[in-house]
């Protein structure tokens, strides 16, 4: 069936998928058809007008509406090639998105850090995604962009310029400043009340030859001994992003090593990350080794609490509610002035291993860099799909790094310098 529309937004009147119409409205690839969508026409025709008179000069973009949420969510799947959705919590909401989409052939993407949401939505549709070649990509925002891609990168760095794999990378965020809306806060919330999401190796298990703990090593996720890292002069403590980041890095390495020698020559080359084990770390840097000790016992402490007492799901209910009537969401100024760098450190498998860095310096975490990162790769899976790893193989549930791959990372290089090699720290 033909569809209408090449690219669209769904949640366009929440606070992320208005930035993500923002920025597709005024950096839209020449041809892009696309149209936002959500529940109230009425919203919607606002957003668009907002839209027209938030750039100064020039034509009007052509920005279409589709109205379709709850029972009538096929609308939007009927509607576009490639559906983004900035609509959560996932674990509470996505799920009739993803199997709208995958019943109409529209490939996916969205921004969700809920590794539950993701096992139960793999278990659920992986062999209907694989049967109707549909291709969906969640964590497609600062969870977990910069980290998956990031690591892609130091790979493909090591098996270009010295023949080897890489063995290890830590991703150090030396800087975090960013703004988080009601929205997210609620997914954390969620994230405690489901066993799955404790599983290390949850995203990992539709990709079992060779299995995941032989492809892959586990870092705990919140620990209460700081990490020194040497070659930044830092200790790594406890970064909550990280629980979801570690998981889909770690499912790219999986994927990765289960692809067939012709498989992997379509995913930029790259096989296996390494030729053992690969482990992820992912820390926030701290430099004073008092506030790291001090800073990672309240935080792991507070977690391993907030774990316990949000397992029981009434209590568990209570706080999403509260959290999620609260609808606190940050100014555009404060979006404006957010920032974060990512210093990633990577060692090769070779018998004396080398050591390779990388600098990533991104927008304001939550909403500016998400949805810039949303928007790009909504751009590359509508309009040059023929040109990315995924199409290549069987549709299905893939992470960044193996459905976009450097595709991805070009884009978001030649808007601003995103990511590059580094000497040194």
């Amino acid at each position: 069936m033909e569809k209408q529309y090449d690219l669209l937004i769904y949640g366009a009147t929440g606070s992320v998928g208005k930035k993500v119409a923002e920025y597709l409205y005024r950096n839209a690839r020449p041809g892009l058809k696309w149209a936002i969508a959500g529940r109230s026409q009425g919203k919607l025709e606002q957003i668009v007008e907002g839209l027209k008179g938030s750039v100064e000069g020039g034509e009007p973009v052509d920005v279409g509406i589709v109205v379709g949420s709850g029972e009538t969510i096929d609308n939007v799947a009927k509607a576009a090639k490639v559906v983004m959705t900035t609509v959560g919590p996932y674990e509470v909401l996505g799920e009739p998105l993803v199997k709208a989409c995958i019943e109409h052939n529209a490939d996916y993407l969205d921004i969700n850090g809920e590794p539950q949401f993701m096992v139960r939505m793999i278990e659920k549709y992986g062999k209907l995604a694989k049967t109707n070649n549909v291709t969906l990509i969640p964590t497609c925002g600062f969870d977990s962009v910069p980290s998956d891609l990031g690591t892609l990168f130091l790979v493909e760095e090591a098996k270009r310029n010295f023949k080897c794999g890489v063995s290890e990378v830590t991703s150090v965020f030396t800087k975090f400043d960013g703004t988080a809306g009601s929205g997210s806060v609620a997914s954390i919330v969620k994230l405690f009340a489901e066993p799955s999401s404790l599983d290390p190796y949850g995203l990992q298990k539709d990709y079992p030859n060779p299995e995941p703990e032989k492809v892959t090593e586990y870092f705990p996720d919140w620990h209460y001994q700081p990490e020194y890292i040497p070659e930044l002069g830092m200790y790594g403590i406890p970064f909550m992003l990280g629980y979801a980041n570690t998981r889909v890095v770690r499912r790219s390495a999986s994927i990765f090593a289960s692809a067939t020698p012709t498989e992997s020559v379509k995913l930029n080359g790259s096989d296996a990350y390494c030729s053992g084990r690969f482990l992820y770390k992912e820390f926030s840097g701290i430099q004073s080794k008092v506030g790291a000790y001090t800073l990672c016992g309240i935080l792991t402490g507070i977690l391993n609490t907030a774990q316990k007492l949000l397992a029981n799901k009434t209590l568990n209910e209570k706080v999403f509610n509260l959290i999620t009537n609260m609808g606190f969401k940050p100014d555009d100024k404060a979006i404006e002035r957010g920032s974060a760098r990512v210093v990633q450190i990577a060692k090769t498998d070779e018998a004396e291993p080398r050591t390779l860095f990388t600098e990533i310096n991104t927008l304001d975490p939550g909403f500016g860099e998400t949805s810039r990162i949303l928007a790009e790769a909504g751009m590359l899976l509508a309009l040059e799909k023929q040109s990315i790893p995924a199409h290549s193989l069987v549709g299905g549930f893939y992470t960044p790094a193996t459905a976009l791959g450097t595709r991805l990372l070009d884009k978001l290089n030649e808007k601003a310098d995103w990511i590059k090699r580094i000497d040194s720290p």
